[in-house]
């Protein structure tokens, strides 16, 4: 008896304790939840915010600038900016001549051993010829001559002769042109000669050297280049943009120096992109990540929390949790959560709807607390109730029809069918309501049950929407739907439903489960790598939401996350410092985003962050488009320059194939430790 007594004072204590424990939590989360919901609207408000606007205002003047240019609306033809900038420091490739208007030539080897002549600035309505003669240092008449025609400017490719022995050679190029609109039968030396009268030479000969050598070709024009138009500048702006986009800074620059654009130029639009995805972005991902260290929730309090989150949700869904079986693994990528429960008598969603609506309560009360770590959870029915069919209506087997006590004979039976009358047209009420429900939302019933007792009315609804498309079109949550459809129940049947309760459950049968939870981002398992999983990430509204979290935008915004935590250990060495090498240094996927990714995982300030990242990418952009024809020039003293395209095609596929191993890796340590965890446990359960 003594021993019963002090045991059953032990659990009395131990529940004593717990419960004191909660309420310090729950009290610790209510001043959190508070401290992060009520919050000005008022829009500038923090200096993040000013950084937001300014990166906004940037990039309508960037982007918009290129576009002027690229247009010709400002000054198209104008060359007033190259020309002034050649002749400063900024420009290391020497001053660039004016041959606006003037018939001018580029000649450069392409494929190795071919040479390619392009005629500019011709009269582009007359037939032309282009002259082009190969001749010895010593001698005055040429080894070859080549004829090539076409209207306007000519372009023109050819590959030497076998005969062409090692050495130095001259090359020449010069353009004739009719002296009407017709075409003249030019194909060598003599027919030329018989058409010469009919002909007159447009601009200047153009002359450089070239250099045989083995099988290689190399040609240097002493002359200086010509200068760029302001309409050149905005198309090499794109080019820029998108080969920096496709594969990284050194891309870019190496595509933009072996075709001489100023480095002037390579860097400024490399600075652009970094500043306006940098000012737009962070403050962005700085209001999505950032918590105060005072709302950094610790085990316990994510624990409660979650165990909080569930007892609300346990009411709504008419289920049983077993909080003594709740169990949860917290890692730096993911919050995984096991939850068993048995259904009740008044049960009616299947197992996929009781998960996604779990899951949606526990995003909800995640994106309050600014808790952006993907979500996993498995839910596990105790009483094997809900290991059924999608189309199966779920309740307990214990709920007939009509809940009523049998009377004694001697009793008057009118009370009792009465109600089965006045159930019965209820229930055929509710048909009709429903009928008119579907209509107004042009929705197809796909399974619905009803049933009606004394004390409650359970409703539920299977829908598919009735449009083309509508798995990727139909953008309404089930939740939307489950609402509306309460809403329009109760103001149809409220004379009718009296005193009942009314439970409704609605779901859309083209929906996925991540439809169903409402989630702002959804990463999925690989099969073909055996890896199972949904993991979801809490939804945020407004602008932020919308950039962060399409599908497009996420997938990338994943990557970052995943690279900024794999090298945050540098960066807690090395603090400020060391960011602004980890973003200058060019190691793949290493730019201002991944940079503000990584400030905002080792928990730098916002200003300290956006300083670093702007140093770094600034050095960045301007060591690589100040090196990049250096490097160029350097392959071509050596005859390498053959493989400069092939330079660039490495850098794109390196980018590429590193950006898609940090994916897969990320993705393996995001569901396979969880997959881990989830076997481990359900074993135990």
């Amino acid at each position: 008896m003594g021993e019963e007594a002090t045991m059953s004072t032990g659990l009395n204590s131990s529940s004593e304790i717990k419960h004191s424990e909660n309420n310090s939590l729950d009290k610790e989360l209510d001043r959190i939840r508070l401290r992060r919901t009520d919050k000005n609207k008022r829009f500038p408000k923090t200096f993040d915010d000013v950084v937001l606007i300014f990166g906004l205002v940037a990039g309508i003047v960037f982007f918009g600038g290129v576009t002027l240019l690229s247009s010709g609306m400002l000054a198209g033809d104008s060359i007033i900016l190259d020309e002034t900038l050649s002749k400063t420091p900024l420009d290391t490739g020497g001053e660039c001549v004016d041959n606006l208007g003037a018939v001018s030539f580029s000649i450069f080897i392409e494929n190795h051993d071919d040479v390619t002549v392009r005629s500019k600035n011709v009269l582009l309505d007359k037939f032309s010829v282009l002259v082009v003669k190969i001749t010895n240092y010593t001698d005055s008449e040429p080894y070859y001559e080549y004829y090539e025609t076409d209207i306007g400017n000519v372009d023109f490719s050819f590959e030497l002769e076998e005969d062409v022995y090692d050495g130095h050679y001259l090359l020449s190029a010069q353009i004739f042109q009719s002296l009407d609109d017709n075409e003249l039968d030019v194909t060598n030396k003599s027919t030329f000669e018989d058409a010469s009268s009919e002909l007159q030479r447009n601009g200047d000969e153009k002359i450089v050297d070239l250099e045989v050598s083995g099988h290689s070709l190399e040609i240097s024009d002493p002359e200086p280049r010509d200068c760029f138009t302001m309409t050149e500048f905005g198309y090499w702006g794109w080019a820029l943009m998108a080969a920096e986009w496709a594969g990284g800074r050194e891309t870019a620059m190496l595509t933009g120096g072996s075709a001489g654009v100023p480095a002037w130029w390579m860097a400024s639009i490399s600075l652009g992109m970094s500043i306006f995805f940098l000012c737009v972005q962070y403050p962005l991902m700085h209001r999505m990540y950032h918590r105060d260290i005072d709302d950094i929730l610790t085990k316990k309090q994510l624990f409660r929390l979650i165990e909080r989150t569930l007892i609300k949700s346990e009411g709504d869904l008419r289920i049983s949790i077993n909080f003594d079986e709740l169990k949860m693994q917290e890692r730096a990528i993911s919050i995984d959560i096991i939850i068993p429960y048995i259904t009740t008598n008044k049960t009616i969603g299947e197992a996929t709807d009781i998960r996604a609506r779990l899951t949606k309560d526990l995003l909800e009360e995640f994106s309050i607390f600014g808790e952006m770590r993907p979500l996993q959870i498995k839910s596990i029915c105790l009483d094997g109730k809900n290991n059924t069919s999608n189309n199966e209506f779920i309740l307990s087997s214990d709920l007939s029809l009509i809940v009523s006590e049998r009377s004694p004979l001697s009793e008057d039976y009118s009370i009792f069918f009465s109600g089965l009358g006045a159930n019965g047209k209820l229930e055929e009420e509710i048909i009709h309501v429903l009928d008119k429900w579907f209509r107004k939302h042009n929705l197809l019933d796909y399974g619905s049950a009803i049933i009606v007792d004394e004390e409650s009315v359970l409703i539920r609804v299977i829908y598919t929407p009735m449009m083309k498309f509508s798995y990727f079109l139909y953008r309404k949550s089930f939740i939307d739907m489950q609402d509306d459809l309460n809403d329009f129940l109760l103001m149809n049947l409220e004379d009718l439903l009296g005193d009942r309760e009314l439970i409704v459950s609605a779901r859309n049968e083209k929906a996925s489960l991540s439809d169903r939870a409402v989630a702002g981002r959804v990463e999925l398992g690989a099969n073909q790598d055996d890896l199972v999983g949904e993991a979801m990430v809490a939804k945020q509204a407004g602008l932020t939401g919308v950039l962060l979290q399409n599908p497009f935008m996420g997938d990338i915004l994943s990557s970052v996350e995943y690279v900024a935590h794999s090298n945050r250990s540098r960066i807690d060495k090395y603090g400020f410092w060391g960011l602004i090498v980890f973003v200058w240094i060019p190691f793949m996927a290493s730019g201002v985003l991944v940079g503000a990714m990584l400030g905002l995982v080792a928990r730098m300030r916002f200003r300290r962050v956006l300083l670093a990242c702007l140093v770094g990418g600034s050095a960045a952009s301007i060591t690589w488009a100040y090196t990049a024809r250096g490097i160029i020039e350097f392959m071509e003293k050596y005859h390498a320059q053959t493989f400069i395209p092939f330079l660039i095609l490495l850098a794109f596929v390196f980018t590429f194939l590193h950006l898609r191993r940090n994916k897969r890796r990320r993705r393996e340590e995001l569901f396979r430790e969880s997959m881990a965890f989830f076997a481990g446990s359900s074993n135990s359960i």
